[in-house]
């Protein structure tokens, strides 16, 4: 910045005198020259330097006091009154009160024009500002230089350490280091340090000095570490997007205001929007990347590999590792529609949003697998995330209880009010991609229409369901089960009162009347009308064991064919 300071160091001021001594008010920014006299009012702008012969103000001092005050009132940078001719010098009076407000306060000889004065300071702008541009312009080519020569982030990064004499370093949007400096060791363990205390820089909240709760992130925000050391956290951002975060370890020797100095803040701007850059090639690459494992983790849950070698070819070029044991599981996000015509301000078709949704769950399934140090592999098809995860030991329905639940509770932190259905495999080792699929699959079926949404089933778990299903299978079984079933749905659904559940209920309590008619609440009469009912609409004998199983069994194929029979029981 060209301040007073700079000002008093021209020629041209050279015969000039400071009458204060306010070395605050000599650091005041100038941006622009003006020469007036009475009155003030608002002929006077902010970082403005004043010029004056004080006419009208020769027998008064009271009145150039005045004068004084409107022109410290408007925020002006510095006053330089011209001596020898209206005024000899400045009053004592107005020299004590600019030293008591720490405005600078100037004598000029009579002899210095104006003209001279003020097109010297305005050349020392202009001066000042073609400087900046050359210097912002030299900044600008030299780290787009480095983004078009492939050097990128890590010469980026020691281009700013080096200009800035700071430890710096680079992470991601979820605070993993992306590349550092070479004087950023103790910066790194500052910041490991800070992230266990804070968790997720995405989400964290912090207080400021006034112990208001500020929302985060900021495109420019200061860290205590445990040392009392500050740290400067610049936000990448591109697209109303976080890519990630810049950290500066600031000097105790200099104030934090200084980072608002033109050239640091230039320096900034420049490095926040060629990092900016820098993420966006890495994120193209990385969706690039993404869309291969998708193809590769699809295919082999589909079973489209000729030969293992060929998928451990593959496997190997995309980073995966096919020699540990893998369990298959099935997330199925259920709310999608409902949440997307929630959001207050989405711009994106739903197809978007839900493949945007999709690569969240799959970022999560990769933090989750390396929390929990096990190799993990996933692809998100058709609004299903498939899950490939690594077991450790042969309880493999134990192992993958704590892998759900972890990943549960990191996507109800990004996603809170995504419902999701999870189907587990029984099948699990090397090269049982398929099988393990097919099994994930059928038991998220399932789950889904025999316990409805939001529930983890797992395939051991789904036998008896599966063997009903092989059932069903039989055209005149279907036939007699829906001679029986149809007009007790129809009842229920007409009257209001669900005949299947009441004889569930009978049934479970082995035909005992008085078990019954507690558990529904029912009095004795009403229930043993009920029955009666269901006898004559299904022709049936509930007294007969033969006509009994019957009935149960067309329920329960009904049930685990089509679901819950009745979503609203009344009872």
């Amino acid at each position: 910045m060209f301040t007073v300071s700079d000002m008093l160091k021209l020629p041209i001021m050279q015969q000039s005198f400071l009458h204060t001594e306010a070395r605050t008010g000599l650091q005041t920014p100038i941006e622009w020259v003006s020469i007036i006299e009475l009155p003030v009012e608002n002929f006077v702008r902010k970082n403005e330097v004043v010029l004056t012969m004080g006419l009208g103000c020769e027998e008064d001092s009271t009145k150039l006091l005045t004068f004084v005050k409107e022109v410290i009132e408007a925020e002006a940078a510095a006053l330089i009154i011209a001596t020898g001719r209206y005024l000899q010098k400045p009053p004592e009076q107005v020299i004590a009160f600019c030293e008591e407000q720490g405005f600078p306060l100037i004598e000029l000889p009579w002899e210095v024009r104006f003209a001279d004065v003020s097109h010297a300071i305005s050349s020392a702008l202009h001066q000042h500002e073609k400087s900046l541009v050359h210097y912002s312009d030299k900044v600008r080519k030299e780290m787009l230089e480095f983004i078009l020569n492939g050097q990128g982030m890590k010469q980026i990064t020691l281009y700013l350490e080096k200009m800035l004499h700071m430890p710096v370093l680079v992470t991601d949007r979820r605070g993993n280091i992306k590349t550092k400096g070479k004087h950023a060791k103790a910066l790194e363990e500052k910041w490991h340090s800070h992230l266990l205390q804070y968790g997720d820089p995405l989400y964290f909240e912090r207080t400021d000095q006034n112990e208001e709760i500020v929302s985060f992130p900021h495109n420019m925000n200061w860290i205590e570490s445990e040392d009392n050391c500050a740290i400067l956290q610049l936000t990448v951002q591109s697209a109303r997007e976080i890519q990630g975060f810049i950290l500066i370890e600031w000097p105790a020797h200099l104030a934090e205001n200084d980072v608002f100095q033109e050239k640091i803040l230039i320096l900034l701007e420049h490095a926040v929007t060629s990092s900016a850059l820098c993420f966006l090639h890495d994120q193209a690459a990385l969706e690039t990347e993404m869309r291969l494992r998708d193809d590769f983790v699809w295919s082999l849950a589909k079973g489209k590999f000729d030969s293992d070698d060929t998928a451990l070819s593959r496997a190997k070029s995309l980073g995966y590792n096919l020699n540990v044991p893998y369990l298959c599981l099935i997330a199925k996000p259920e709310n999608l529609q409902a949440l997307h015509s929630q959001e207050p301000a989405t711009n994106l078709s739903y197809e978007n949003w839900v493949s945007q949704i999709g690569n969240t769950m799959e970022e999560e399934v990769y933090h989750t697998g390396r929390t929990m140090h096990v190799e993990t592999m996933s692809t998100f098809q058709k609004e299903e995330l498939v899950i490939y995860v690594e077991t450790l030991s042969e309880k493999t329905i134990e192992a993958a209880y704590p892998f759900i639940e972890l990943l549960q509770y990191r996507l109800n932190q990004r996603l809170p009010k995504l419902v999701i259905s999870w189907g587990v495999a029984k099948t699990y080792g090397k090269h049982l991609f398929h099988t393990g699929f097919q099994e994930a699959s059928s038991a998220l079926d399932i789950g889904r229409r025999q316990k409805g949404k939001g529930y983890i089933t797992t395939f051991a778990d789904t036998r008896f369901d599966r063997a009903l299903l092989a059932l069903t299978e039989n055209e005149e079984l279907r036939t007699i089960t829906d001679v029986i079933i149809a007009p007790l749905l129809h009842y229920s659904r007409s009257r209001g009162i669900d005949l299947v559940h009441t004889f569930t209920v009978y049934n479970r309590h082995k035909g005992n009347v008085s078990k019954t008619a507690r558990d529904l609440s029912l009095h004795r009469q009403s229930l043993l009308y009920r029955l009666r009912k269901i006898e004559s609409l299904t022709g049936c004998r509930l007294d007969d064991a033969d006509d009994l199983f019957l009935i149960d069994l067309s329920v329960r194929l009904h049930t685990v064919t089509n679901g819950n029979v009745i979503e609203n029981h009344s009872f």
